[in-house]
């Protein structure tokens, strides 16, 4: 099983949300944004670039009519769970600062492109759920 964090309106392309970091680094470094939650914020943020590895551009990508196109997003598995108490605690930030996110589950992310220990990128496919609702 895998877990996704998303939030509205931040769109990466078309039918696909970005999940928590996006937002979770514009508000960080937003001046508005009260300076106790934009510390806490910065606490996660650190904590998963400590913690959480990048993936390649490379594996976000598939080839399409000869080019390579960025289509995987990515998915914690449900084991990590220092990566998912996490993620909640930026959910709950950001839900602070009026942004809902949703986490989404599912047995099906589409195909998988990449794995290591705590997360999969995922080509999603029709059953994937990939908007906030």
């Amino acid at each position: 099983m895998y877990l996704r964090f998303i939030a509205p309106g931040w769109e990466v392309r078309r039918g696909v949300d970005r999940g928590l970091f996006g937002p979770a680094y514009t508000h960080a470094r937003d001046a508005a944004t009260p300076e106790g939650i934009a510390r806490a914020l910065w606490h996660e943020i650190r904590w998963f670039e400590r913690e959480l590895p990048v993936p390649r551009w490379r594996a976000f990508c598939v080839r399409s009519k000869r080019r390579w196109r960025a289509h995987g997003i990515c998915w914690f598995r449900d084991d990590a769970q220092a990566m998912i108490a996490h993620a909640h605690v930026l959910a709950a930030l950001l839900h602070e600062l009026g942004v809902p996110v949703t986490r989404h589950v599912t047995h099906r992310p589409g195909t998988i492109l990449y794995r290591d220990d705590w997360q999969i990128v995922a080509k999603p496919d029709a059953a994937t759920p990939t908007r906030w609702h």
